[in-house]
């Protein structure tokens, strides 16, 4: 099953966005959703580092996400503890995150498919891709997603 986001139903987080810099306004935090799927958070930070993931983590309580954040620099790694701490992980749900994507754009949303450990994020193609950055952005995405063997 593919839940859809559409960035035209784009929520602003205030309290999670980041001051401009380095790349401009692909530099943040952005709750992207669809009122009848769950909430997908997409984070970005400027030269964080990190690699874009195949698979999920899971980030199953405050020791895994301050685990999972500390990998990126800079702000990028506080952002994805107030973004983790600000998703709704509704009882049969487990909160996800992974590294959607590393270059000069932010990608416009993200879908989600799968359960639990086994979800994926793919991230939607920028447009007009910008073909040269002062530095790359990461771009990560967290979500409460079904637990595996749930609906």
């Amino acid at each position: 099953m593919v839940m859809r986001r559409i960035l035209g139903t784009t929520l602003l987080v205030p309290a999670l966005l980041l001051a401009a810099g380095g790349c401009g306004s692909d530099e943040g935090v952005t709750a992207v959703g669809d009122p009848a799927a769950p909430e997908v958070i997409v984070v970005s930070g400027t030269a964080a580092g990190g690699e874009v993931a195949d698979r999920v983590t899971a980030l199953d309580d405050e020791a895994a996400i301050a685990t999972y954040a500390d990998r990126f620099r800079g702000p990028l790694a506080g952002n994805i503890e107030r973004a983790a701490q600000a998703v709704d992980v509704p009882a049969g749900t487990r909160l996800v995150a992974a590294v959607v994507a590393v270059g000069c754009d932010v990608p416009p949303g993200v879908d989600v498919a799968g359960r639990g450990e086994d979800a994926t994020f793919v991230p939607e193609q920028v447009r007009s891709p910008r073909q040269e950055c002062f530095a790359p952005v990461t771009t990560v995405a967290l979500a409460a997603v079904p637990q595996d063997g749930g609906e």
